[in-house]
């Protein structure tokens, strides 16, 4: 099933309302903390996912919003490098659910508009749950800063192994 455009709208800006509640909650709750880095990153996803809806970088939908989730995946990882902010549960599933909302889009937009297909199928029903469920999953995780799909820690996990086979 693919969602159509009017139900499109309805669940972004659902999700955009999302991101901004996600921002607003932890802007709340981290008025006396020095650990922000949830609030911040938080700020980024709201703000890129706002701008989204007015900016358009390209004609085409599926390319705007992947050009805007890879923005975003640029200014985390610039932001994480020099603010010198460690990977935590937030950017794990951040910057994994930008990568894979981004090759769910690249992979649509070159479904309808390279091979210029017109009838739905497998593909199409992945990318409406699959984009949106991510989103989802990513205001879950600002809002209780929680590895509750044990994502982080298989990330760490692996990053971990790797530094002790490289270095050892």
């Amino acid at each position: 099933m693919y969602i159509d455009a009017f139900l499109g709208d309805l669940l972004g800006a659902f999700i955009e309302w999302g991101f901004l509640m996600a921002f607003l909650f932890n802007l709340a709750i981290n008025i006396n903390k020095t650990d922000s880095r949830v609030l911040a990153l938080s700020f980024i996803m709201m703000v890129s996912y706002f701008i989204s809806g007015f900016v358009k970088l390209s004609i085409y939908s599926y390319l705007n919003w992947l050009y805007f989730d890879l923005l975003t995946i640029f200014v985390i990882l610039a932001w994480m490098y020099f603010a010198k902010v460690a990977n935590f549960y937030g950017t794990t599933y951040i910057l994994f659910g930008l990568t894979l909302n981004s090759i769910l889009m690249l992979s649509i937009y070159i479904d309808i508009f390279i091979y210029e297909n017109k009838s739905e199928w497998f593909l199409w029903t992945l990318y409406s749950f699959g984009v949106n469920t991510v989103d989802v999953t990513m205001i879950l995780v600002l809002l209780f800063n929680k590895d509750f799909l044990k994502l982080h820690r298989v990330v760490c996990m692996n990053f971990s192994k790797e530094k002790v086979k490289s270095f050892g």
